[in-house]
């Protein structure tokens, strides 16, 4: 395997395992505080829509196709959510009617827009070895980079 392929294969399972579980990605590249932050940070509001609306309402693609696509941004969590959303019964007492319905699917969806960045920031550490995308401006002594046009 050549050094090009490892680095994509890297970078790959970097992304896949963010997509399956917040922070997975970063912990996996050795960024572990990183990745605890963010699994903390995408799980809880992912938690609170999930509990606030129930899981028969806010995981479900028929409630609101666009929030759903949205939530497919955590995908390990939206695909257990859906399965369980799928084996529930269709009776009254699992869909909730309420406003807070609403809101709870825009914290679904705002958890798995979330992990769309945190998705990208793994991919992007993973090619650079674990750091940050402008970590040629973070050294001492580096010329920063030429503006565009100039």
């Amino acid at each position: 395997m050549t050094r090009r392929d490892n680095a994509e294969a890297r970078t790959l399972t970097a992304g896949v395992l963010a997509w399956i579980l917040p922070g997975a990605g970063h912990f996996w590249l050795g960024l572990r505080g990183l990745g605890i932050v963010y699994f903390v940070a995408i799980t809880l509001p992912f938690l609170t829509g999930a509990a606030l609306g129930g899981v028969k309402t806010t995981v479900n693609p028929r409630a609101n196709v666009w929030l759903f696509l949205a939530e497919m941004g955590v995908g390990g969590y939206t695909t257990v959510g859906f399965l369980v959303s799928q084996a529930l019964p269709d009776r009254p007492e699992y869909i909730c009617y309420y406003p807070g319905a609403d809101v709870a699917q825009i914290y679904l969806a705002v958890a798995g827009l979330l992990n769309v960045l945190a998705i990208l920031d793994a991919l992007s550490r993973a090619q650079t070895g674990g750091l940050p995308v402008n970590h040629h401006e973070l050294r001492p002594g580096a010329t920063p980079p030429k503006e565009a046009g100039g």
